[in-house]
Protein backbone atom coordinates (compact mmCIF):
# COMPACT_ATOMS: atom_id res chain seq x y z
CA UNK A 1 0.00 0.00 0.00
CA UNK A 2 1.34 3.56 -0.44
CA UNK A 3 1.83 5.41 2.50
CA UNK A 4 -0.60 8.46 1.97
CA UNK A 5 0.92 11.97 2.86
CA UNK A 6 1.18 14.11 5.76
CA UNK A 7 0.42 17.10 4.19
CA UNK A 8 -3.74 17.44 3.34
CA UNK A 9 -5.88 19.61 1.60
CA UNK A 10 -8.40 20.27 -0.56
CA UNK A 11 -7.92 21.26 -4.12
CA UNK A 12 -9.85 23.38 -6.23
CA UNK A 13 -10.21 23.85 -10.10
CA UNK A 14 -10.18 27.17 -12.02
CA UNK A 15 -13.11 27.86 -14.69
CA UNK A 16 -12.59 30.54 -17.16
CA UNK A 17 -14.85 33.07 -17.75
CA UNK A 18 -15.35 36.86 -19.01
CA UNK A 19 -15.57 39.39 -16.59
CA UNK A 20 -14.09 42.17 -14.37
CA UNK A 21 -12.07 42.11 -11.68
CA UNK A 22 -12.78 43.84 -8.76
CA UNK A 23 -10.18 44.88 -5.78
CA UNK A 24 -10.56 45.63 -2.25
CA UNK A 25 -9.49 48.75 -1.28
CA UNK A 26 -6.10 49.57 0.61
CA UNK A 27 -5.30 48.40 3.91
CA UNK A 28 -2.91 49.25 5.94
CA UNK A 29 -2.30 49.05 9.75
CA UNK A 30 -1.60 51.16 12.83
CA UNK A 31 2.09 51.70 11.85
CA UNK A 32 0.57 52.56 7.59
CA UNK A 33 1.96 49.53 6.65
CA UNK A 34 -0.18 47.34 4.05
CA UNK A 35 -1.33 44.12 5.52
CA UNK A 36 -0.54 41.35 3.30
CA UNK A 37 -2.08 38.09 3.10
CA UNK A 38 0.37 35.18 3.69
CA UNK A 39 0.01 33.50 0.34
CA UNK A 40 2.21 30.51 -1.00
CA UNK A 41 2.39 29.55 -4.68
CA UNK A 42 4.38 26.11 -5.15
CA UNK A 43 6.16 27.85 -9.00
CA UNK A 44 6.45 31.60 -10.07
CA UNK A 45 7.86 30.09 -13.41
CA UNK A 46 5.71 27.08 -15.47
CA UNK A 47 5.73 25.76 -18.67
CA UNK A 48 2.58 24.76 -20.61
CA UNK A 49 1.06 20.86 -19.04
CA UNK A 50 2.36 22.34 -15.07
CA UNK A 51 0.10 22.95 -12.38
CA UNK A 52 0.08 25.74 -10.13
CA UNK A 53 -1.07 25.21 -5.91
CA UNK A 54 -1.87 28.48 -4.42
CA UNK A 55 -2.42 28.66 -0.54
CA UNK A 56 -3.47 31.29 1.80
CA UNK A 57 -2.61 30.73 5.40
CA UNK A 58 -4.67 31.33 8.44
CA UNK A 59 -7.66 33.56 6.56
CA UNK A 60 -11.05 32.90 8.61
CA UNK A 61 -12.83 34.65 5.78
CA UNK A 62 -13.98 33.46 1.99
CA UNK A 63 -11.11 34.78 -0.27
CA UNK A 64 -11.02 35.03 -4.16
CA UNK A 65 -8.73 35.64 -6.76
CA UNK A 66 -7.42 35.20 -10.72
CA UNK A 67 -4.80 33.84 -12.66
CA UNK A 68 -5.11 36.65 -15.58
CA UNK A 69 -8.68 36.47 -16.42
CA UNK A 70 -9.35 32.58 -14.91
CA UNK A 71 -10.75 33.10 -11.66
CA UNK A 72 -9.90 30.41 -8.72
CA UNK A 73 -12.04 28.96 -6.97
CA UNK A 74 -10.99 28.51 -2.83
CA UNK A 75 -11.94 25.61 -0.96
CA UNK A 76 -11.16 24.95 2.84
CA UNK A 77 -7.93 22.28 3.79
CA UNK A 78 -8.47 19.78 5.91
CA UNK A 79 -7.53 21.45 9.30
CA UNK A 80 -10.45 24.61 8.35
CA UNK A 81 -7.05 27.23 8.59
CA UNK A 82 -5.75 27.59 5.05
CA UNK A 83 -7.54 27.72 1.83
CA UNK A 84 -6.45 26.24 -1.16
CA UNK A 85 -7.04 26.47 -4.50
CA UNK A 86 -5.21 24.68 -7.72
CA UNK A 87 -5.40 25.35 -11.70
CA UNK A 88 -3.23 23.51 -14.48
CA UNK A 89 -1.47 25.44 -17.25
CA UNK A 90 -3.17 23.89 -20.95
CA UNK A 91 -0.67 22.81 -23.78
CA UNK A 92 -2.54 25.35 -25.57
CA UNK A 93 -1.72 28.71 -23.17
CA UNK A 94 0.14 31.40 -24.95
CA UNK A 95 3.65 31.58 -23.28
CA UNK A 96 3.91 34.96 -20.98
CA UNK A 97 3.71 36.67 -17.96
CA UNK A 98 0.09 36.46 -16.23
CA UNK A 99 -0.87 38.83 -12.56
CA UNK A 100 -2.17 36.25 -9.70
CA UNK A 101 -4.40 38.23 -7.68
CA UNK A 102 -5.67 37.18 -4.61
CA UNK A 103 -8.35 39.18 -2.85
CA UNK A 104 -8.38 38.85 1.39
CA UNK A 105 -11.35 41.06 3.07
CA UNK A 106 -9.77 43.38 5.74
CA UNK A 107 -6.25 42.96 4.02
CA UNK A 108 -4.61 44.49 1.00
CA UNK A 109 -4.58 42.47 -2.70
CA UNK A 110 -2.00 40.16 -2.88
CA UNK A 111 0.14 40.29 -5.94
CA UNK A 112 2.43 38.19 -7.98
CA UNK A 113 3.56 37.94 -11.58
CA UNK A 114 3.57 34.23 -12.94
CA UNK A 115 5.29 33.62 -15.97
CA UNK A 116 3.95 30.69 -18.33
CA UNK A 117 6.55 29.12 -20.96
CA UNK A 118 5.98 27.67 -23.91
CA UNK A 119 7.26 23.96 -23.99
CA UNK A 120 8.84 21.89 -26.79
CA UNK A 121 7.69 18.44 -26.52
CA UNK A 122 9.95 15.73 -28.46
CA UNK A 123 8.62 13.94 -31.72
CA UNK A 124 9.40 10.18 -31.22
CA UNK A 125 8.82 7.19 -33.75
CA UNK A 126 5.32 5.91 -33.60
CA UNK A 127 6.39 2.07 -33.55
CA UNK A 128 3.94 -0.68 -34.39
CA UNK A 129 6.01 -4.52 -33.81
CA UNK A 130 5.48 -7.17 -36.06
CA UNK A 131 3.44 -8.95 -33.54
CA UNK A 132 0.88 -5.75 -33.39
CA UNK A 133 1.13 -6.04 -36.93
CA UNK A 134 -0.29 -9.46 -36.99
CA UNK A 135 -3.40 -8.22 -34.95
CA UNK A 136 -4.27 -5.76 -37.17
CA UNK A 137 -2.55 -2.72 -36.03
CA UNK A 138 -0.56 -0.04 -37.82
CA UNK A 139 0.13 3.85 -37.61
CA UNK A 140 -3.06 4.50 -39.47
CA UNK A 141 -5.20 2.23 -37.56
CA UNK A 142 -3.65 3.30 -34.25
CA UNK A 143 -3.94 6.86 -34.54
CA UNK A 144 -7.45 6.81 -36.97
CA UNK A 145 -9.36 4.86 -34.21
CA UNK A 146 -7.78 6.77 -30.97
CA UNK A 147 -8.68 10.44 -32.62
CA UNK A 148 -12.08 9.20 -34.39
CA UNK A 149 -13.24 6.76 -31.61
CA UNK A 150 -11.64 6.34 -28.16
CA UNK A 151 -10.88 9.87 -27.17
CA UNK A 152 -14.50 10.57 -28.22
CA UNK A 153 -15.63 7.89 -25.53
CA UNK A 154 -12.83 9.37 -23.03
CA UNK A 155 -13.54 13.07 -23.39
CA UNK A 156 -17.49 12.00 -22.96
CA UNK A 157 -16.69 11.34 -19.55
CA UNK A 158 -13.91 13.80 -19.08
CA UNK A 159 -16.05 16.93 -20.16
CA UNK A 160 -18.37 16.28 -17.22
CA UNK A 161 -17.80 19.04 -14.51
CA UNK A 162 -19.03 17.14 -11.25
CA UNK A 163 -19.89 19.93 -8.50
CA UNK A 164 -18.57 18.45 -5.99
CA UNK A 165 -15.43 17.07 -4.64
CA UNK A 166 -13.89 14.11 -3.46
CA UNK A 167 -10.84 14.88 -2.43
CA UNK A 168 -9.40 16.48 0.60
CA UNK A 169 -5.71 15.77 0.30
CA UNK A 170 -2.53 15.45 -1.82
CA UNK A 171 -2.87 13.08 -4.77
CA UNK A 172 -0.19 9.93 -4.77
CA UNK A 173 1.51 7.99 -7.24
CA UNK A 174 -0.77 5.12 -8.60
CA UNK A 175 2.83 2.70 -8.68
CA UNK A 176 5.19 2.55 -5.90
CA UNK A 177 8.09 2.69 -8.58
CA UNK A 178 8.26 5.91 -10.23
CA UNK A 179 10.03 5.14 -13.66
CA UNK A 180 8.95 7.30 -16.78
CA UNK A 181 9.38 5.32 -19.91
CA UNK A 182 7.15 7.32 -22.16
CA UNK A 183 7.04 11.17 -21.60
CA UNK A 184 3.97 13.27 -21.58
CA UNK A 185 3.39 15.64 -24.20
CA UNK A 186 5.79 13.54 -27.08
CA UNK A 187 4.21 13.73 -30.18
CA UNK A 188 4.50 9.76 -31.86
CA UNK A 189 4.80 9.93 -35.21
CA UNK A 190 5.12 7.71 -38.04
CA UNK A 191 5.00 9.23 -41.86
CA UNK A 192 1.94 10.99 -42.05
CA UNK A 193 0.57 9.72 -38.98
CA UNK A 194 1.09 10.95 -35.62
CA UNK A 195 -0.72 11.34 -31.79
CA UNK A 196 0.67 13.09 -28.92
CA UNK A 197 0.63 11.53 -25.75
CA UNK A 198 -1.32 12.37 -23.43
CA UNK A 199 -0.35 10.92 -20.11
CA UNK A 200 3.26 9.35 -18.70
CA UNK A 201 4.04 5.89 -19.28
CA UNK A 202 5.03 4.62 -16.06
CA UNK A 203 7.38 1.11 -15.79
CA UNK A 204 4.88 -1.76 -14.29
CA UNK A 205 5.75 -5.45 -15.46
CA UNK A 206 2.95 -7.27 -15.78
CA UNK A 207 0.62 -7.79 -12.14
CA UNK A 208 2.14 -4.57 -10.89
CA UNK A 209 -0.43 -3.25 -8.13
CA UNK A 210 -1.93 0.09 -9.38
CA UNK A 211 -3.75 2.35 -6.67
CA UNK A 212 -6.04 5.05 -6.79
CA UNK A 213 -4.22 8.62 -6.47
CA UNK A 214 -7.17 10.28 -4.71
CA UNK A 215 -10.65 9.55 -3.71
CA UNK A 216 -13.35 9.77 -6.11
CA UNK A 217 -15.85 8.18 -8.05
CA UNK A 218 -15.29 4.97 -10.43
CA UNK A 219 -16.98 6.85 -13.79
CA UNK A 220 -15.34 4.03 -16.70
CA UNK A 221 -14.44 0.73 -16.93
CA UNK A 222 -14.10 -0.44 -20.37
CA UNK A 223 -11.71 -2.74 -22.63
CA UNK A 224 -10.24 -0.79 -25.36
CA UNK A 225 -8.53 -1.51 -28.70
CA UNK A 226 -5.59 0.97 -28.33
CA UNK A 227 -6.04 1.80 -24.95
CA UNK A 228 -6.49 -1.27 -23.78
CA UNK A 229 -8.05 -1.97 -20.43
CA UNK A 230 -8.79 1.12 -18.62
CA UNK A 231 -10.49 2.75 -15.63
CA UNK A 232 -11.05 6.38 -15.03
CA UNK A 233 -11.73 7.90 -11.61
CA UNK A 234 -13.49 11.34 -11.52
CA UNK A 235 -12.21 13.40 -8.26
CA UNK A 236 -14.57 15.80 -8.52
CA UNK A 237 -14.74 19.13 -10.18
CA UNK A 238 -13.51 18.23 -13.50
CA UNK A 239 -10.32 16.74 -12.11
CA UNK A 240 -9.97 12.64 -13.47
CA UNK A 241 -7.20 10.47 -13.17
CA UNK A 242 -7.25 7.84 -16.01
CA UNK A 243 -5.62 4.16 -15.94
CA UNK A 244 -4.87 2.69 -19.17
CA UNK A 245 -3.57 -1.34 -20.32
CA UNK A 246 -4.29 -2.65 -17.19
CA UNK A 247 -4.55 -6.53 -17.13
CA UNK A 248 -7.02 -6.90 -14.89
CA UNK A 249 -9.77 -4.69 -13.53
CA UNK A 250 -10.58 -4.59 -9.43
CA UNK A 251 -13.39 -1.77 -9.61
CA UNK A 252 -16.72 -0.84 -11.22
CA UNK A 253 -18.21 1.71 -12.69
CA UNK A 254 -19.82 3.74 -9.89
CA UNK A 255 -18.14 2.21 -7.14
CA UNK A 256 -16.20 5.23 -4.93
CA UNK A 257 -13.06 4.43 -4.01
CA UNK A 258 -10.47 5.82 -1.64
CA UNK A 259 -6.71 7.39 -1.84
CA UNK A 260 -4.57 3.72 -2.20
CA UNK A 261 -7.14 1.67 -3.16
CA UNK A 262 -6.76 -1.30 -5.63
CA UNK A 263 -7.75 0.10 -8.88
CA UNK A 264 -6.46 -3.07 -10.90
CA UNK A 265 -3.31 -4.88 -11.97
CA UNK A 266 -1.13 -3.91 -14.80
CA UNK A 267 -1.18 -5.09 -18.02
CA UNK A 268 0.05 -5.56 -21.77
CA UNK A 269 -3.79 -4.72 -22.83
CA UNK A 270 -4.38 -2.93 -26.51
CA UNK A 271 -1.85 -1.09 -28.43
CA UNK A 272 1.37 -1.86 -26.11
CA UNK A 273 4.50 -2.61 -27.11
CA UNK A 274 5.72 -3.76 -23.12
CA UNK A 275 3.47 -3.88 -20.33
CA UNK A 276 3.17 -0.43 -18.52
CA UNK A 277 1.07 1.65 -16.96
CA UNK A 278 -0.42 5.17 -18.52
CA UNK A 279 -1.50 6.97 -16.30
CA UNK A 280 -2.90 10.73 -17.40
CA UNK A 281 -4.48 13.63 -15.37
CA UNK A 282 -7.54 15.84 -16.67
CA UNK A 283 -8.32 18.77 -15.53
CA UNK A 284 -11.70 20.00 -17.38
CA UNK A 285 -11.25 18.18 -19.93
CA UNK A 286 -7.39 18.93 -20.72
CA UNK A 287 -4.51 16.88 -19.91
CA UNK A 288 -1.96 17.62 -18.11
CA UNK A 289 1.86 16.35 -17.26
CA UNK A 290 0.10 14.20 -14.60
CA UNK A 291 3.96 13.61 -12.52
CA UNK A 292 3.95 17.39 -12.24
CA UNK A 293 0.09 17.63 -11.45
CA UNK A 294 1.12 15.50 -8.09
CA UNK A 295 4.36 17.08 -7.28
CA UNK A 296 2.89 20.61 -7.26
CA UNK A 297 -0.31 18.92 -4.96
CA UNK A 298 2.55 17.52 -2.73
CA UNK A 299 4.39 21.10 -2.39
CA UNK A 300 5.17 21.78 1.47
CA UNK A 301 4.69 24.94 2.25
Amino acid sequence: MIKTLNRKYFLALTFIVAGIIIFPCFVANADNQPIIPDAFVSSERLSQGDTLLIVVKNEPNQISGNLGLVPLIFFRDETGKDWIAITGITLSKTPGMYNLFINVPGKSVFNKNIIILKKDFPITQLLVTQKLVQIGYTAKNVVNNVINNENKILLKVLNVITPISYINKSFIYPVTEIKDVGAFGNIRKSNTYEIRHLGVDLKAPVNTLVYAANDGKVVLVESMWDYGNTVIVDHGLGVYSLYLHLGYFNVKEGQIVKQGDLIGLSGNTGYSITPHLHFSISMRGASLDPLKFIEATQADW
